[in-house]
């Protein structure tokens, strides 16, 4: 397994909003109040080597039969961690209702079940009378169900709470979403009442305005700077990232995003001397995606369901210019992005690394 290369313009200084930061530029000092300050690198890329493996899961699966077929040969299992969606489809009855439907499915893939619903058994305690259901005959009970609708959550969380699951709401969930992709494109246009304009309208649905609130200290790095990879580092026989390298983190197969392996991934690096602290506190958050407003002029996380981390403010004309090419290269890779935490630009090694996807992008 080869190393993964990114390519790095700049690095920038990390500093809690509003703090003054002294830097030094050619042989100027200056104090400045800004989140971020321009520090150049010198090095034109660093490589991402294996870094300490993450522990191994509590959850073992001796008794799941080898399945789905994931990349490099490598055969998928059922996971313990599910994911849901209970909401409308772009599809009518004789009656002009909406199709509600119920979609879950394990975060490998492997379980799945879709269940059509009339509107009039939409309620908490019909769908933890299904979801109990699902769990009785699977053959690996859940411990986690994710979801991401905040306006069905609090359905959801009445739902299973009686169930000896936890709730997850987050964004997250990559498996249901490809899934949902799926079947928007191939399932729902094939099916009788199916409206053209209620899956317009949904896919034109705008994201919730957010405000970004203050990112907790233990979340804030010493420099960060965009980077790329390749496609082809992710997926295939010659991939160089997976679960095995990558210390705090989570990624998920990209095999069906028809995209060339020669696209380049978008992401955000930071560096910093508590790189694998820092890296274990992200891995607590629910890392949903990195977010630039160019009006605002500033950086977020994204995490959980629906809250926004001030990461960083884009004073300087240059940050502003890459943080469009970042969500410009976003949308050119169906979304995908990724954040990497590493040491320094010569460590030999990721303390933590997240595939994401933003399926607003």
């Amino acid at each position: 397994m080869g190393p993964a290369r990114l390519l790095v313009p700049a690095l920038w200084l990390c500093a809690p909003v509003g703090a003054a930061v002294v830097v030094s530029q050619g042989g100027v000092r200056a104090a400045l109040s800004l989140a971020t300050v321009p520090a150049r690198s010198a090095a034109p890329h660093f490589v991402v080597m294996a870094a300490s493996p993450p522990p191994s899961s509590s959850v073992t699966f001796t008794s799941a039969p080898a399945s789905k077929s994931r990349a490099g040969g490598k055969q998928a299992k059922p996971s313990p961690i599910w994911e849901l969606d209970l909401y409308t489809r772009p599809v009518t009855n004789d009656q002009g209702k909406k199709l509600w439907e119920l979609l879950v499915t394990d975060s490998n893939g492997v379980m799945r079940h879709v269940e059509p619903l009339p509107s009039s058994l939409i309620n908490s305690r019909e769908l933890r009378k299904r979801i109990q259901a699902l769990v009785d005959r699977a053959e690996v009970r859940p411990t986690q169900v994710r979801f991401f609708r905040t306006e069905m959550q609090a359905m959801i969380g009445v739902a299973l709470s009686e169930l000896p699951v936890l709730t997850v709401p987050t964004r997250r969930t990559y498996e249901l979403r490809n899934w949902l992709e799926a079947r928007n494109r191939d399932v729902y246009p094939t099916m009788p009442g199916y409206k053209p304009a209620l899956a317009e309208e949904e896919r034109a649905r705008p994201a919730l305005d957010r405000q970004p609130v203050k990112m907790p200290d233990a979340l804030r790095g010493d420099k960060w700077a965009f980077v790329e990879l390749l496609l082809g580092e992710l997926r295939g026989p010659d991939a160089s990232i997976d679960s095995s390298n990558i210390g705090f983190g989570n990624i998920f197969s990209v095999d069906s995003i028809d995209l060339p392996d020669t696209t380049p991934v978008p992401g955000l690096l930071i560096t910093s001397q508590r790189a694998e602290p820092l890296a274990a506190w992200m891995s607590g958050t629910e890392l949903a995606s990195v977010s630039a407003d160019l009006e605002r002029g500033d950086l977020s996380l994204e995490v959980g369901i629906d809250t926004q981390y001030m990461f960083a403010r884009l004073w300087d004309l240059t940050q502003r210019e890459e943080a469009a090419a970042f969500m410009r290269g976003c949308r050119e890779a169906r979304g995908l992005h990724f954040i990497a935490v590493q040491q320094s630009l010569e460590d030999n090694g990721v303390k933590g690394f997240w595939l994401l996807r933003n399926y607003e992008a």
